[in-house]
């Protein structure tokens, strides 16, 4: 990769390159930061995936005055055109949103590269956009400030519903092109809603439950090791069973995760068992007063979203053991 960049930017242009260690730590950004400011970089160009970018991101942040090129290989989550970045702890626990200043500057995605990745980072972004419109509902309706400040408009609420929709009318066949490593306009459609119909629908609209969700989930050692968007996938499932969606709903949500490979219940994270203490672990966390959970429209407490999530994982339970025998 790296000769391949040198030659597009030839001669004019001197590039520094610094190594990703894989986690998107305030540590790393800041020693990219120092490299970038020592070098005198005006432009901060993020290549990989969620986290490298996320990365690229805290970097640009913390140099003012660049600008910021993202060029993701892998479209697993709306990292690539959001202004946020998520700050992990060493120990890959979540440490905190960092709400920077600019969106990128250029996005850059090219669908053949996207289409030769392995699918399981393709299900993780649809997972991470099909949570876009629940948590933006939920906002519209208690008037919270989105990540500017504002209130969200129209747009921002009628992309987030056209990104369900998307996701919900050509998630399925996007898998199997991805799997076939083709492009095709259903796998194009779908790379747009889990990046920019995503990133707007949660920018200019809000996050909710299902992200609250996560960062719960993302306390528990066992969860670790996977994707953002897979910790979201559970996440949304239990925001559905917490704000008392309607069953057919439910039902056709939990069929698409199902029918992608993203996870449905507890032991799909790798819990294979727990107890209301355990979870407790992830609900104390949703339950600070800096989370997203608090954005939905009703004050839930923390014995709902425990019972949210034992509700969402028996009926996973239930739907994979149905899915089975048939």
């Amino acid at each position: 990769l790296k000769p391949r960049i040198e030659a597009l930017l030839g001669a004019e242009f001197d590039a520094v390159f610094t190594s990703f260690a894989g986690e998107s730590t305030e540590a790393e950004m800041q020693q990219g930061a120092q490299t970038a400011k020592e070098k005198g970089c005006a432009v901060v160009i993020g290549v990989g995936g969620g986290k490298a970018i996320d990365t690229a991101k805290g970097i640009a942040h913390f140099t003012p005055g660049t600008k910021l090129v993202v060029v993701p290989t892998i479209v697993a989550s709306d990292a690539p055109c959001s202004k946020n970045a998520v700050v992990y702890n060493p120990d890959h626990t979540v440490n905190r949103d960092l709400h920077g200043l600019f969106n990128p500057d250029i996005v850059l995605v090219d669908s053949d590269i996207v289409a030769h990745a392995p699918s399981r980072y393709l299900a993780a972004g649809i997972a991470d956009a099909l949570a876009t419109w629940f948590e933006a509902e939920s906002v519209q309706k208690t008037l919270i400030p989105n990540f500017t400040g504002y209130s969200g408009t129209l747009t921002a609420f009628t992309i987030a519903k056209l990104c369900f929709e998307t996701i919900m009318t050509y998630g399925r066949l996007a898998m199997m092109h991805c799997e076939q490593q083709i492009v095709t306009p259903q796998l194009e459609a779908v790379i747009e809603a889990n990046t920019l119909m995503s990133t707007v629908g949660f920018e200019s609209g809000g996050l909710g439950a299902a992200h609250g969700f996560h960062q719960g989930i993302a306390e528990w050692e066992e969860t670790h090791s996977l994707l953002h968007g897979e910790k979201v996938a559970f996440g949304t499932l239990a925001s559905l069973m917490l704000t008392n969606r309607p069953p057919e709903l439910i039902e056709e949500t939990y069929a698409l995760c199902y029918d992608i490979g993203l996870p449905v219940c507890l032991a799909d994270l790798g819990i294979k068992e727990y107890d209301d203490d355990y979870l407790m672990i992830a609900v104390n966390r949703m339950m600070l007063p800096v989370e997203c959970t608090h954005n939905e429209p009703v004050k839930y407490s923390a014995q709902d979203y425990l019972a949210a999530m034992k509700a969402a994982d028996q009926y996973g339970r239930a739907f994979k053991q149905a899915s089975a025998e048939e």
